[in-house]
């Protein structure tokens, strides 16, 4: 049976249905600097990769704790 987690877009009506069965790899990268400032560059992207390293989703938290958090609870790996 697959586990598929809810996703809302901030700013949009949009909801998406994540299927963590499908997510081989999990990367973090810190927002760039060109794009951020301030209170901005603690922000993170935790990028969803398929075992053939095909992106499935990106998730935006405010800090590398929120998305070491996020991953801990729903795909149970500690990054």
């Amino acid at each position: 049976m697959s586990r598929f987690v809810r996703i809302d877009k901030e700013g949009s009506q949009k909801t998406v249905l994540l299927n963590l069965d499908l997510v081989a790899t999990v990367e973090l990268a810190q927002q760039s600097d060109l794009l951020s400032s301030g209170a901005d560059s603690r922000k993170v992207y935790a990028t969803f990769l398929a075992a053939d390293k095909t992106a499935i989703a990106t998730l935006h938290f405010d800090s590398s704790e929120d998305a070491n958090a996020w991953v801990q609870a729903h795909l149970s790996v500690q990054l």
